[in-house]
């Protein structure tokens, strides 16, 4: 209860500042004065210096200047003088405390900086607008093989053709296939990824050529067709971005093609490829049913519902079922939106790293909060006079609420520079399929974000110290010393309570990335079925080059001799199919056992089936389980053999040996399905990825199946890209024009397949690190001020016996119950929230023991540690020396 004596004085300052100013001003400077003297006194007498004294008294009560114009607010000065008198003494009082200021402002820019960049990326992959005319009318179509369970399969050329003539709620139906044509250009050929695709692909997506036209009706006809357009990337790449590109003549596949277009810079549909040339349709695609190569578009009719949609294609799948049961009873469609097709995998991800730098935002919050606490503390004196001066409330809050806008503009400008720096580490560590990764940059958008979380940041962080400032401790505060007192039960909570959150929200990070590295370390350990080191892996097509069986053949059982031949190389074999990378000629064909009765249309099973030479298994290093391996007398002559793998064997002969059994695999380059006899059982091979489960797959004799989609895998004795100049000249030796479409190695594909995974782990890592450390400084600054704050009763207790060791226990308990607390409440977020990392994981439940264990050790550890340096600091406290001080 503040005695009358206090009002009255107010009322009469205030009173006297609304009558005569100068009079006012004088009195202010007569009374802070006086309470400046006796400050200096105090600290002379404690054994400072006499122009030291001064010196600190001065800046501990802000100079006079400052408490002048709590008059002049009495008096109702203008807004803006207040706002400029307000940040030209906040700027004032930060350089007064550069430590203060350096810590607060680092801080932020962490926080601020990490959200900016990772908006960045959420803000260039999921929010831009795709560059489409009404993507959201925009839909692909799938096959939905009901035996697999793949909801998203390719499309078979004939069941594209009936759904583009059955279906009536699209304006238009289109596909895509991938093919590759070879340019002839001044170095020698080049393979060119190209997009073959049907008429209306470009309509339907509504993005015009930066240059020339898109294809003409009548150029989907034989005769007509070879005409491309090209990608903004090759035409800069290999024609110097020259305008007059349009109507130049190149050579593709030795045969002169017409460039009459080139895309915008931001047209990558479908991703990964550099040409789009016509696709004409032949009598041959009318009756196929069982291969399924085509990627599917379509656009929406206005305002029908994708719903809609999906209701006609499954009733025409329906109908195509009945009509042909062998081939399509267990074929239905899928409707998918496109931007659910092209960003839907990455969707959740972004928006878990999104929420986990949130969090380290907030944590950097809590922490200045803290700051601005402990400060506010060493400044109540000043608040206290302010308000015994007759300053109000609100004015210390705006003062305060200056400041913190100070600072936060400070730290958002350092967090943007940050931020430019991450969005570059962004760009160079992420997977190649993560799309518009090239588009990322900091536009006004992202700039916006930035300025938004500063400013919510000075909220957040100058709430608590303005709250607390605006309600002073007269009594106290105007007292020479505060004997020791220590703080608030109130303040201590709100100061306990930041530090526990700063653990639970460091808890969860944590968690969420162990979570994320022990999946990656299951994942690499896994066992593959094959050795990926020293092995290179060249791909050719030699469709045009080899145009018979017999002569595809040849080629490759030559070469495949001359290569095993070289110096330095321990094996070397071709497959259609190489782990990991893009399948060039496998194909996914129905299987039928002989001796068995059929199976149902809708219960077909499906093998995953390529063409191999015998060298392909010691090459990889691909093991023999039973039987034999195929052998170079299994050629045209020979009768049909084959090779499954474990996963085949169990499914379909369980409780017996598949050795001696028969099958047939219908497949478009072997000509005419044949019985081919099972003559041995190989290791599992993980083709998809190391997190797909291995599927029934089928190894065909290359011989007795003569695709014309290669890669030679060649094993070597040292680092196998030395030897690649030497496997290229041999691959290319009987055929001079014939282009390599890719060389890599194993090691690469192993590497690239596990990126986005690692891409991920790496920046959950990075801020569940960032927000440990962020929590241990603020445990560590906490303790800090509660020790100092505690001085004099330390002093007290080690005058009356305790030992060294007495105090730093009670120190360290302190900080244990808030490590415990916040340790539990993390655990406690971390059960609810690590859900959402499930379709991320492998191996591991999201609530996995050891992780959470582990993690909890981890956080009491470093809570402990930064508990330690403040509570050794409190057993070197002078017990006279702080009952003097007081």
């Amino acid at each position: 209860m503040r005695p009358p004596t206090f009002w009255l004085r107010r009322g009469l300052l205030r009173l006297r500042a609304l009558l005569d100013r100068p009079a006012a001003e004088r009195e202010l400077d007569d009374e802070i004065r006086f309470h400046i003297e006796r400050e200096a006194e105090e600290r002379v007498r404690r054994g400072a210096s006499p122009g030291d004294a001064r010196r600190d008294a001065l800046r501990a009560f802000g100079g006079v200047e400052r408490h002048k114009d709590d008059c002049r607010d009495a008096r109702g000065v203008r807004p803006l003088e207040e706002l400029a008198q307000d940040l030209k003494y906040g700027v004032r009082a930060l350089r007064k405390n550069p430590g203060f200021t350096t810590v607060v402002v680092l801080t932020l820019a962490l926080g601020v900086g990490a959200n900016t960049a990772v908006f960045s990326v959420v803000n260039g992959v999921l929010l831009r607008p795709l560059p489409y005319r009404e993507p959201e009318q925009i839909v692909t179509l799938w096959q939905h093989n009901r035996t697999s369970g793949e909801t998203r399969d390719d499309v078979s050329p004939a069941n594209f053709l009936d759904w583009r003539e059955r279906v009536r709620s699209y304006d238009g139906v289109a596909m895509i296939e991938p093919y590759g044509l070879d340019l002839l250009g001044p170095d020698g050929p080049e393979s060119i990824r190209t997009w073959l695709v049907s008429d209306g692909f470009f309509s339907i997506l509504g993005t015009p050529p930066q240059l020339g036209r898109p294809f003409r009706p009548e150029e989907f006809t034989a005769g007509h067709d070879h005409v491309v357009v090209m990608s903004d990337g090759m035409w800069r790449r290999r024609f110097g971005a020259d305008p007059g590109i349009i109507g130049r003549t190149i050579t593709l596949d030795q045969v002169p093609w017409t460039v009459i277009g080139v895309m915008p810079p931001e047209f990558k549909f479908p991703a990964g490829r550099e040409l789009w040339a016509p696709r004409v349709f032949t009598e041959d695609d009318v009756r196929q049913r069982g291969p399924a190569y085509f990627n599917v578009i379509a656009r929406l009719k206005p305002g029908l519902a994708p719903g809609a949609a999906q209701a006609e294609l499954s009733g025409v799948a329906a109908q195509l079922a009945r009509e042909y049961p062998r081939t399509n009873a267990h074929v239905g469609a899928t409707v998918v939106p496109l931007p659910e097709q092209l960003l839907g995998r990455v969707r959740k991800a972004l928006l878990v790293l999104l929420g986990a730098v949130g969090f380290v935002l907030l944590i950097a919050c809590a922490n200045v909060a803290n700051l601005s606490l402990a400060r506010a503390v060493q400044r109540e004196r000043e608040f206290a006079i302010r308000a015994a001066l007759g300053a109000g409330r609100g004015r210390v809050v705006r003062q305060l609420a200056a400041e913190s806008v100070l600072v936060a503009a400070l730290g958002g400008a350092a967090g943007v520079l940050l931020a430019y720096w991450g969005v570059k580490g962004i760009r160079a560590f992420s997977p190649a399929n993560l799309p518009r990764m090239d588009e990322l940059h900091l536009d006004a958008r992202v700039l916006g974000f930035a300025l938004a979380a500063s400013l919510a940041t000075a909220l957040v962080f100058g709430l608590a110290p303005a709250l607390y400032a605006a309600r002073p401790n007269l009594h106290e505060g105007l007292r020479a010393g505060t004997r020791g007192a220590t703080s608030g039960l109130a303040r201590q909570a709100l100061r306990g309570a930041l530090a526990v959150g700063e653990i639970a929200l460091a808890m969860v990070l944590l968690v969420g990335a162990g979570l994320l590295a022990r999946s990656f370390a299951s994942l690499l350990q896994v066992d593959r079925g094959y050795r990926s080191d020293h092995v290179l892996a060249v791909t050719v097509h030699v469709w045009q080059f080899a145009e018979t069986p017999a002569a595809r053949a040849g080629y490759v059982r030559d070469a495949v001799e001359r290569l095993a031949a070289l110096p330095g190389v321990r094996a070397a074999g071709m497959t259609s199919s190489l782990p990991l990378a893009e399948a060039i000629g496998a194909v996914r064909a129905p299987l039928t056992i002989e001796g068995r009765p059929a199976p149902a249309p809708d219960a077909v099973p499906i093998a995953h089936t390529t063409a191999v030479t015998p060298g392909y298994f010691a090459a990889l290093g691909i093991a023999l389980r039973r039987g034999r391996m195929l052998a170079r007398s299994d050629d045209a002559s020979a009768p049909p053999v084959a090779l499954i793998n474990e996963t085949m064997a169990r499914r379909f002969w369980p409780d017996e040996d598949p050795i001696g059994k028969k099958i047939v695999v219908p497949i478009h380059y072997a000509g005419k399905p044949v019985s081919r006899e099972i003559v041995g059982v190989v290791a599992d091979v993980r083709h998809a990825g190391l997190a797909e489960e291995p599927r029934p797959s089928v190894f065909l004799a290359h011989a007795q199946a003569p695709t014309g989609a290669i890669t030679f895998a060649v094993r070597t004795a040292g680092d196998p890209l030395l030897a690649l100049a030497r496997v290229r000249e041999t691959i290319r030796a009987p055929m001079p024009a014939l282009p390599v479409s890719s060389a890599t190695t194993l090691d690469t594909l192993l590497a690239d397949s596990l990126r986005e995974r690692r891409f991920h782990l790496l920046l959950l890592g990075t801020f569940s690190l960032l927000a440990l450390a962020l929590a241990g400084v603020g445990v560590y600054g906490i303790m800090s001020h509660a020790t100092s704050e505690r001085t004099r009763e330390i002093g007290v207790r080690m005058a009356l016996g305790a030992r060294g060791a007495d105090v730093l226990s009670l120190v360290m308990r302190q900080g244990g119950r808030l490590a415990l607390v916040g340790v539990a409440a993390g655990l406690a977020g971390a059960a609810a929230l690590t859900g959402l990392l499930r379709g991320m994981l492998y191996n591991v439940t999201p609530l996995d023991a050891v992780t959470f264990a582990g993690v909890a050790a981890l956080v009491l550890v470093t809570a402990a540690l930064a508990c330690y340096v403040p509570a050794r600091r409190a057993t070197r406290v002078d017990p006279l020396r702080a009952l003097r001080a007081e």
